[in-house]
């Protein structure tokens, strides 16, 4: 689950892109750096989801987060970004769209408030 939670955020361009580091496919944060990367929790009992997040791509400054977290926080930047001058309602209609694909992609749910 880890993978494709990386993979969605890797997809939200040009916010994001692909990016192979440490034998893992990652995504990375044109605006920053910072490297996402899937963890393994083939040891947990049940998948949560959980991402390795560099900032600024740098290696001594990791966290470990909630990729459904993470991706909720990406879904919204990306929507801002394509939504400038838009409406509002349309605003509302990306972000729909946008955690429905999540959900599709990940089977887990991800839920964004109006800006």
């Amino acid at each position: 689950m880890s993978q494709r939670i990386v993979d969605f955020v890797a997809e939200l361009l040009p916010l994001y892109t692909y990016q192979h580091a440490d034998g893992h496919d990652c995504a990375l944060c044109l605006a920053d750096g910072t490297l996402i990367m899937p963890l393994d929790e083939s040891h947990a009992e049940s998948e949560e989801g959980w991402v390795a997040v560099f900032w600024q791509g740098d290696s001594r400054r990791r966290s470990e987060v909630l990729g459904s977290l993470l991706a909720a926080q990406a879904i919204l930047r990306h929507v801002e970004l394509h939504g400038i001058g838009r409406p509002q309602e349309e605003l509302a209609a990306q972000r729909f769209y946008w955690c429905e694909r999540f959900r599709q992609q990940t089977g887990r749910n991800v839920a964004v408030k109006p800006a």
